[in-house]
């Protein structure tokens, strides 16, 4: 260890043993220096610091004496367990009502449906590679990475792509970041459905103006679209619960039909985890019908895991110039090594292969989730939205969605909330299908309970 972090003035003399015992007690208590850590010996100290040793043994016994060092014999001083310790000593109650015993915010998927061990053998792979390691990155993502996702999108979605229209970023939010950059600040931009809170706050952050237009279960509807005086039609998919195939082509035949009209207007979809479907028919994504006038955006948050921030976006030939001529001012917000492991990822089979084992998979688990959720809720509206691997569940009662889920989160249950008022959206992505009788009846119970404090009070 270096003790480069701490400064000392060595005018003060009488004070610097003290000083050095409050600077290292400091990045103890803030975390930077762990437990188990071993500490400079006394020398290799007074050495860095240009102290005596009898300053830095003073300080060290100090530490000592107050349980934050040891001193093992002929190995030298160690940081001990003493945050642990001191937090245990402060765990109060309310710290334990706030633990989330089940989590339904769609946050985490189920560590039996991760392909960990293909993720990590593929990862080993590109790391043996250091000449590919001992670069930047490319700010427009990995060419190896963009010529794999102009063929994977195509055959899983649709998606009519070259490498050179893909931009690869950390997921959806520094890709909008990017999109913000190369298009018209005056314009209009309309949402479906719900709308998409995150996205609407990139926009609105540029000074750009949201929208949510009416909507029905084909998306937004035309009649909203044209009222609004929309430039920009954004199409979130995943928003959709039962498709009628027949419908929705109609409906995509407005769109296209009312993008066409303007030359400044454009559609951005938001195809998350668009393969995902595992109940109804898989309908090809928007942009293979019209790739010069939408902006595509896909990622892998659901396929790989939520910890692998990677996502990509396919700019129509309009965006693309201006894109390259920004180039040199964006930096790639993801990380290099990722990027390669995906592109082999996909190369190799493995993601197809896990696809179809994934829809196979969240087939039988969403049947045995809607199994448990009517069992418990017979007289409830259910809608269950494949891409997400959610559903929205009717409460009955008159009251905001919020504070519904404010109420859940109290009792260590955590879901979504829903625009509609005495709705709640839970994802049951993250919970293991064992789990599924017992969590979902503690969500009944708590729900009764609530129900009850609303008629109290």
């Amino acid at each position: 260890m270096l003790f480069d972090f701490i400064e000392l003035d060595l005018k003060e003399k009488g004070k610097l043993y003290h000083t050095l015992y409050n600077k290292i007690k400091e990045a103890v208590e803030l975390g930077n220096i762990k437990s188990g850590e071993k500490l400079p010996s006394v020398r290799e100290a007074a050495s860095q610091l240009s102290v005596s040793r009898t300053t830095v043994e003073n300080a060290y016994d100090r530490l000592c004496i107050e349980g934050i060092v040891e001193s093992l014999p002929q190995k030298g001083y160690y940081i001990t367990d003493y945050n642990k310790r001191k937090n245990s000593q402060e765990y109060t109650l309310n710290d334990f009502n706030s633990k989330i015993l089940y989590d339904f915010s769609g946050r985490y998927i189920d560590t039996k449906l991760a392909d960990a061990e293909v993720w990590k053998k593929t990862v080993r792979s590109v790391l043996q590679n250091t000449g590919e390691l001992t670069s930047y990155g490319n700010a427009q993502g990995e060419e190896a990475l963009r010529e794999a996702l102009s063929w994977y999108s195509y055959k899983a979605r649709g998606v009519i792509s070259k490498p050179n229209e893909i931009v690869v970023g950390a997921g959806i939010g520094p890709l909008l970041n990017i999109l913000c950059g190369i298009i018209d600040r005056k314009v209009k931009i309309g949402f479906e459905n719900e709308g998409f809170k995150k996205a609407q706050s990139v926009f609105n952050d540029y000074g750009i103006e949201t929208v949510i237009l009416e909507s029905d279960e084909s998306g937004a509807k035309l009649e909203s679209i044209e009222k609004n005086n929309i430039d920009i039609l954004f199409l979130t998919p995943s928003s959709l619960s039962k498709i009628s195939v027949t419908a929705l082509s109609r409906r995509r035949n407005e769109y296209e039909k009312w993008a066409m009209e303007s030359e400044n207007r454009l559609i951005i979809e938001d195809d998350y985890n668009g393969e995902l479907r595992f109940f109804a028919r898989t309908v090809p994504a928007f942009q293979g019908k019209l790739p010069e006038k939408t902006v595509y955006i896909g990622s892998f948050s659901k396929l790989l895991l939520p910890s692998v921030r990677l996502a990509y976006m396919v700019l129509p030939i309009s965006l693309v110039e201006k894109f390259k001529r920004k180039l040199e001012y964006i930096n790639q917000t993801c990380g290099k090594i990722e990027q390669l492991a995906l592109a082999e990822y996909i190369k190799s089979g493995n993601l197809e292969k896990h696809l179809r084992k994934l829809r196979r998979l969240y087939y039988e688990k969403s049947q045995l989730f809607l199994n448990q959720i009517k069992e418990n809720f017979r007289d409830s509206d259910i809608k269950l939205f494949e891409t997400s691997l959610s559903c929205v569940l009717s409460t009955g009662l008159n009251v905001s969605s919020e504070s519904i889920c404010d109420y859940l989160k109290t009792k260590g249950i955590l879901v979504l909330p829903s625009l509609k008022c005495g709705t709640i959206k839970l994802s049951f992505s993250g919970i293991k299908a064992e789990e599924f009788e017992t969590a979902v009846k503690l969500l009944k119970k708590e729900i009764i309970n609530f129900w009850k404090n609303q008629e109290i009070v």
